[in-house]
């Protein structure tokens, strides 16, 4: 900031200069000069250096003033791009949270599809080896049946 403010203050500097009245003066007092008047243009010297103190202060306080408003200026456009930048950011961060929270849906979503998959699946083949066992035991008790029955009828067979 006091860099932008020395470089302000440079540039009005360049911009600045003296008045109609101080210019006549110095035009006057070497006039006087020339023609030998040396105790006149003592007197318009010493006019002439306070009319140019009381410009120079005038100048120095317009520089500083136009100097403090280009440093206000380049603040509030800092702030305005500092304000946008934090906004952007600020966006872009609910942004990745909105989706992160919808692949996080997805995922459970998905996780819960395949775990129901999962239960169906076993939920059959549970099913099936229930079939196959009663299946299995309904054949063993026929064939006990039959076996039960055979020695009697091998009895009477012979």
């Amino acid at each position: 900031m006091e860099e932008a403010k020395v470089r302000a203050k440079e540039e009005i500097r360049a911009r600045l200069k003296y008045s109609k009245a101080v210019l006549e003066a110095r035009k006057k007092e070497q006039a006087l000069v020339k023609l030998k008047k040396y105790d006149d243009a003592e007197i318009v010297r010493r006019k002439l250096d306070q009319l140019e103190a009381h410009e120079r202060q005038k100048m120095e306080l317009t520089m500083e003033e136009q100097a403090e408003k280009k440093v206000g200026n380049l603040k509030n456009k800092q702030q305005l791009a500092m304000s946008a930048l934090l906004k952007r950011i600020q966006r872009d961060r609910n942004e990745q949270l909105k989706q992160r929270q919808i692949d996080s849906q997805c995922l459970i979503q998905r996780n819960k599809n395949l775990l129901n998959d999962l239960l169906l699946k076993h939920t059959c083949e549970l099913k099936k080896t229930i079939e196959c066992i009663k299946q299995a035991l309904d054949g063993a008790k026929i064939n006990d049946a039959k076996d039960i029955s055979t020695p009697e009828t091998k009895a009477t067979k012979t």
